[in-house]
């Protein structure tokens, strides 16, 4: 169930940007997963890092290509855009949770570059109040933060950091997510720079 659940988590705000606090917890399928604590907040904040020998134009542009991810994104049930502003996109995702009630949320994701150094980054957040009303099939995500950065690296190649918090709200406990999101969380980042490589052969 834990892993499962963690398919809530996948897509949404902007985390930390400095190195304080993180501690590594895992390493999976050459993905880094780092933990650490937010002040004020019962849930964990976690990070993937890794490099892949693609471009970051190449994986921003199966980033942005949302109505794709219903395709490899595991347990992701329905994918609507509400929204599309050319860089800022209005998002509502319903997610297949095992065991549990399905969960679902409407994010606000938004895609920035700069010319200065080449970074590409997706950021995300939960918007509650926006989207389809809420119904009784699914527990509505009411905060959920992530942020992709897509950094060139000196081979051509791109550094790649994803970042998340959420609560999938209902009862369930702030470790259980936090434990569920370690392999959910590399599993997502693997899973989107596989779609890439495919993408781009």
């Amino acid at each position: 169930m834990r892993r499962c659940l963690l398919a809530v988590l996948l897509v949404g705000s902007v985390a930390h940007a400095d190195n304080e606090g993180w501690q590594r917890v895992a390493d999976r399928d050459g993905i880094a997963i780092d933990c650490r604590a937010v002040e004020g907040v019962s849930t964990r904040e976690l990070r993937a890092t890794t490099h892949s020998p693609l471009s970051p134009a190449a994986i921003i542009a199966t980033l942005w290509r949302h109505d794709e991810y219903i395709q490899f994104v595991p347990y992701l049930k329905r994918l609507d855009v509400l929204r599309d502003d050319g860089d800022v996109k209005l998002i509502y995702e319903q997610i297949h949770v095992p065991l549990v009630r399905d969960r679902d949320v409407t994010l606000r994701v938004t895609r920035t570059f700069s010319l200065a150094d080449g970074r590409y980054e997706v950021a995300s957040i939960a918007v509650p109040g926006e989207g389809p009303p809420e119904s009784g099939d699914c527990v509505r995500v009411r905060s959920s933060t992530s942020l992709w950065r897509l950094a060139p690296a000196a081979d051509g190649g791109t550094a790649v950091t994803y970042s998340i918090r959420t609560d999938a709200g209902g009862l369930l406990p702030a470790w259980v997510v936090s434990a569920a999101q370690k392999d959910a969380t590399a599993k997502f980042v693997r899973a989107m720079l596989d779609r890439a490589r495919q993408r781009n052969p």
